[in-house]
Parts: structure tokens; sequence; C-alpha cells
């Protein structure tokens, strides 16, 4: 079983509407309202033994074969359920949850988790500083030039989703090889001769089916 951690809200742009899920048979979708359901259970020195519930069935841990986290935290928005003088508690309590829990996980997790977000390095400006010094790319993060043409390029398991231009793809898929980074939507200048790195993010801060669909078969040819 594929586990797709998603925030509230973010099933119909990932093309995730009326229980549809793009992609290999086997993938379940996880929101965070759904980590307060009963039959949870989770030992860090026993992980073994832990449980997570899916709509309404409960499966042992070990049946994962993947996890996708496409939501960095889980935010007070994502808890209607909760009385609203709680959501924020809740909600950080659920996101250090979620980090201890994945950190745990033996199966493949895209990515794992870091202590800035759930989804793993691809929002973390000084990782894209450090690939963008390895690879001598001029890294523009801190001052993008005004009024300078880019293209975004979106990239998930080593491939190019959607339309680039050839410069700013092959630089954007160096890019995320060398900061270790499954999935991520980056921006670079329109320069044929040396693109520059101007942003990075997670890749469904721009929800993408088509990225989603590239990173399942991934994470199915990984289980």
């Amino acid at each position: 079983m594929i586990l797709l951690i998603v925030g509230r809200g973010a099933r119909r742009p990932l093309g995730l509407a009326a229980g549809h899920v793009p992609g290999p048979a086997g993938v379940r979708v996880l929101e965070p309202s759904g980590l307060s359901a009963p039959g949870w259970a989770h030992d860090p020195e026993n992980p073994a033994e832990d449980r997570l519930v899916i709509d309404g069935e409960v499966h042992p841990a070990d049946r994962l074969t993947a996890v996708i986290t496409a939501l960095d935290a889980v935010q007070p928005f994502d808890l209607p359920d909760v009385r609203a003088e709680d959501r924020a508690f809740v909600a950080s309590e659920m996101t250090a949850f979620l980090r201890t829990w994945l950190g745990t996980l033996t199966c493949p997790v895209l990515d794992r988790p870091t202590a800035l977000a759930l989804s793993g390095a691809a929002g973390d400006r000084a990782v894209w500083s450090t690939a963008a010094a390895a690879l001598a790319v001029p890294d523009r993060q801190a001052a993008p030039a005004p009024r300078t043409r880019t293209h975004a390029v979106t990239v998930a398991a080593g491939r190019v989703v959607g339309p680039a231009p050839e410069p700013a793809a092959v630089t954007a898929l160096s890019l995320a090889r060398t900061a270790n980074v499954t999935a991520a939507r980056l921006r670079l200048t329109d320069d044929a001769r040396e693109p520059a790195l101007c942003e990075a993010v997670p890749w469904w801060h721009a929800p993408s089916p088509a990225a989603l669909r590239v990173l399942l078969a991934h994470a199915r040819e990984l289980s």
C-alpha cells in the first residue's frame, strides 16, 4: 500500500477528487483530520507494532510500501472538526507526530521529513544554495533580478514534468539530483548558456497531477 499524505483541500488540485487516485492501484490518501481517528498506534522503540487508520480501516504499518508527503506541516485549517481554540495546538502535535512516525518507517518515504518540513528539503533554500554552489550554478534565491524572464521547471523522480527549455531542464535535474530531492518546482532564469536558480519549492506548491503520477509510479518501482 502506497500512502499519500495531503493537506485539506489538496485532493481536487492533485486530481484526487471523488476518491480517484491517478497512477497504480493500492494507493490510499490520508488527510490530517484522519490522524484523530481511533486505532492509531506508534511506539518509537517498537515501530514494528505501529498501526495506522485510513478511511476507518486499521492497518499494520508494515503494509506500507512507500509514502509520499505533500504538506510541510499540519495547519489549523486542516482540522475543521477540532474546536477553533484548540486547532493550533493540535496541528502542532500532529506535525510532531508525523515527523517522528515518518522517520521510523522502514519503507521508502519521498522525501523524508526534515526539521523544517514534513515533505523534506525541497523548500529549504540552504539546501539548494549548497547544490548550486557544488554545480557552479548562479544562485539568485536571496536577491532575484527584477523583471528577469524565468522558466518554472517541475522535476520528479529524475524526470522533467511538462514542457521546459533544455538549458533550464538540464540544470533543474542536476540541482535536484545534487540536493538529493526527489521532486521540486524550480524557477530558473531564461539564459541559454547559464541558467541561474531563482526559487525552489516543493512540487505540490503548484499542484500537478502529472507530477503526482510520476511519483506514484516511482514509489511503485521502489516497493
